[in-house]
């Protein structure tokens, strides 16, 4: 039996709380073609709300009430978790994705730098028999689910660029073709089913063209800016503390 579990992300002295992104709609495709450049805080802005690590990391603060809120619900970590010995075959989780929407926008907020994700839990786990620490094995989940993200979406842009050179193809072509069918009309008395069909190619050449097109301007950087967050994460050191209070886990 599943237990509800709840997961609150601190961003600075304010609890933050992660929205879902709306479906960007086609009238917006013009604002994204020339999108504003990346918001990153400032140096003042970013030890007025974060701390550093003594490596230099940017500490990202969290917490939560237990480790399976780290998950999406209904979701658990197994036995013997992260003991696999074919990583080919080993298990990924599924992550909350008020987790995932809340790091993707520090990521964002952060630039470059480098990340210590600090997470807070109010319970550790229940099965005293797991062989490794909490920290590894939460470390190990965050890991194997963003290094699975990655490769999606690797999988995502190989497909946008196929589909955009398709399209594209299709598109003159089909533009060609209608070129062919309108000097036709110039030069001889055609009947209104030709004069259709060299419209209805126009339209279909464009439109293929178009989408082509907003394929090479606009969907391929959320899918690309996904794929760089999910490699930054896999390598962000972890820390882990249990049973603190979340005022006294926040910078002064």
């Amino acid at each position: 039996m599943a237990s509800s579990s709840s997961a609150c992300f601190c961003h600075g002295t304010q609890q933050s709380y992660a929205c879902t992104s709306s479906v960007d709609a086609p009238v917006k495709r013009v604002f994204r073609l020339f999108p504003p450049r990346r918001r990153t805080v400032k140096e003042k802005q970013l030890a007025d709300s974060y701390t550093r690590s003594p490596d230099g990391h940017v500490v990202v603060r969290l917490q939560l009430s237990s480790p399976t809120a780290l998950l999406m619900p209904f979701e658990g970590f197994p036995k013997n978790f992260g003991d696999e010995t074919d990583d080919q075959n080993a298990t990924v989780l599924n992550l909350n994705k008020d987790f995932i929407d809340y790091l993707f926008a520090r990521l964002s907020e952060l630039g470059d730098e480098s990340l210590l994700l600090h997470i807070n839990l109010m319970t550790d786990f229940d099965d005293q028999r797991i062989s490794r620490g909490s920290a590894e094995i939460m470390q190990t989940a965050i890991q194997r689910y963003f290094s699975y993200l990655e490769e999606v979406r690797r999988e995502d842009l190989q497909k946008l660029i196929s589909d955009a050179v398709l399209l594209g193809l299709l598109g003159a072509g089909s533009l060609g073709l209608s070129v062919f069918l309108d000097a036709r009309q110039a030069t001889t008395d055609v009947g209104i089913g030709l004069l259709l069909l060299s419209q209805g190619v126009t339209v279909f050449g464009w439109l293929t063209l178009w989408e082509a097109l907003a394929n090479v301007l606009w969907h391929w950087r959320p899918l690309y800016q996904q794929m760089r967050m999910s490699q930054r994460l896999q390598s962000a050191s972890l820390e882990l503390t249990t049973h603190q209070p979340l005022t006294s886990a926040l910078p002064d």
